[in-house]
């Protein structure tokens, strides 16, 4: 046996099979590695005693972190909620090693939760029933032509490729992957939580952005489902099911995405209104007026405050926005004129209908750089506005258009009325927002019963008005109790016999969604 430290963490590197497992602490520079303080669930049960020594028999060369670190890390997303800890985390390379790794934890009843960068907000990675933790980092490859001529307009990459890596990877071939959570998420991770971001009011989310994907299920099959095709009615929808499915159904291993070539032509505009209501129904007339907007962000008035204030502490030198609720808008098209004529109705709407003022619009890069920089930083001026919050439960609902004003007032109302801090703000071409409520360690119970407040008569309210407790963040254990409310005990308990039937040992990510 030969253990070594590679980049902060233990790895483990078997040429036969081990006596035991020994660990070592990693070597941080003379800085110690943070205790873990938080106790595992009581419901946790512990890996046998001869499982990690089974998979490097089974899997030779397989490389297993134990160390308190990389526990920490993996157990927890980019949320508020808790860490819960796996008991080993382990970094397969092949599609087989997930397959005997599975198969593997199948026999031996040992929950498995697959984890790609982390970036999740609903508690998806934690290890609430213990188990292990399986990083698909190593699933790194990009499937791009020698010529990078991409004439199908799509990609095969790797479960664990960043969103960011991939466009890098393909900027000199003039396409670019289109869904953007803001957070830069693994490929695969985005597939499984059904992730969608700030250009889903032109390019779609996920779930429209993924043609097929190469899956392992819990008892160790390899399955492909889907096709290069742009459409496919051969059987089930496969590649919807897992979609949105969080781990709780098996592990996604590479994925086919869609491509769309990067615009030559692309305007950025902002203008502040007097009210939240008029901003969102400003969006409703743009986009019934079939204006290709490529990106539509409404922050409210606390938002652009809290920028402000952040701004000021981190040296941007762009000046101070007005304190109004603001639209920020993005076009582009195939020609100058094609876009100037969209600027051209969206301001008239926002300034003539609307009463906006100070419509700014740019096409130069650095320059609409600068006049997004308040919706790009805004999660961190969010946990800024508050001294002494380290994090931030976001919430995140998506209503018909035509309830977006309504809810996103009343949501308003609720941070003044409970005297709650927060911010307001959504990719309101889709009708989809969120709240940003920073939280801080030393919150009375008093005061995060306020804060939950804010989120369940968000949810329900939207819930009310037809639409869905989450819009791109998943469910994850965050948000469980609220299924039923939406689709009813039938709707459910369809969820549940899905997971039954393909994971009747209950070991893919146990505790989420159903």
């Amino acid at each position: 046996m030969t253990p070594f430290v590679a980049a902060g963490r233990v790895l483990v590197r078997f040429a036969a099979r081990p006596a035991a497992l020994r660990v070592r602490q990693p070597s941080s520079g003379g800085t110690p590695v943070r205790q873990i303080t938080r106790e595992y669930r009581q419901h946790q049960e512990p890996l046998p005693s001869t499982f990690l020594d089974k998979l490097l028999t089974e899997v030779p060369g397989l490389e297993i972190s134990v160390n308190p670190y990389d526990l920490e890390s993996h157990g927890k997303g980019e949320s508020y909620h808790a860490c819960d800890r796996p008991e080993a985390v382990l970094f397969p390379s092949t599609t087989q090693d997930v397959a005997t790794i599975l198969r593997c934890c199948s026999e031996d009843m040992v929950p498995l939760i697959p984890y790609g960068a982390g970036t999740s907000l609903e508690g998806h990675v934690g290890a609430i029933r213990g188990g292990v933790s399986l990083d698909m980092a190593k699933f790194d490859e990009i499937d791009l032509p020698d010529d990078s001529i991409l004439e199908d307009c799509n990609i095969r990459v790797g479960a664990g490729v960043t969103r960011q890596r991939l466009n890098d990877a393909l900027r000199h071939s003039g396409m670019q992957f289109m869904v953007d959570p803001g957070a830069d998420a693994t490929l695969g991770g985005m597939v499984a939580c059904g992730a969608s971001g700030t250009a889903a009011v032109k390019y779609g989310t996920m779930r429209e952005n993924t043609l097929a994907l190469e899956c392992v299920l819990p008892d160790g099959t390899v399955a492909v489902c889907g096709t290069n095709a742009l459409k496919n009615s051969a059987g089930y929808d496969l590649v919807g099911l897992m979609t949105g499915s969080e781990g709780t159904l098996g592990v996604i291993t590479s994925v086919v995405v869609k491509l769309h070539p990067i615009p030559d032509n692309v305007t950025a505009a902002v203008c502040a209104f007097e009210t939240l209501h008029e901003a969102a129904e400003a969006v409703v007339t743009i986009l019934t007026m079939d204006i290709p907007v490529e990106r539509c962000e409404l922050l409210d008035a606390s938002s652009i405050e809290a920028f402000n204030r952040y701004g000021k502490s981190h040296g941007y030198d762009g000046g101070e926005m007005e304190v109004k609720p603001t639209l920020f808008l993005e076009f582009s098209g195939p020609s100058p004129k094609a876009v100037e004529d969209q600027v051209e109705i969206a301001q008239s709407i926002c300034t003539d209908d609307f009463g906006a003022s100070n419509f700014v619009f740019t096409k130069e890069e650095e320059q609409r750089k600068a006049l997004w920089s308040a919706r790009h930083k805004l999660y961190y001026a969010s946990i800024n506005s508050r001294k002494g919050a380290k994090s931030a439960l976001v919430t995140d609902a998506c209503v018909p258009l035509s309830k977006l004003a309504d809810l996103i007032t009343a949501t308003a109302a609720d941070l003044k009325d409970l005297d709650v801090v927060g911010v307001n703000f959504g990719h309101a071409g889709d009708g989809n927002f969120h709240c940003i409520l920073p939280i801080m360690d030393s919150d009375s119970d008093e005061y995060m019963s306020r804060i939950h407040l804010v989120n369940s008569n968000l949810i329900e309210r939207t819930i009310d008005a037809g639409g869905t407790c989450t819009g791109e963040h998943g469910v994850g254990y965050g948000k469980k109790q609220y299924l039923v409310k939406q689709y009813g005990e039938g709707g459910v308990d369809f969820m549940r016999r899905i997971k039954i039937g393909i994971d009747p040992n209950n070991i893919m990510n146990p505790g989420k969604v159903v």
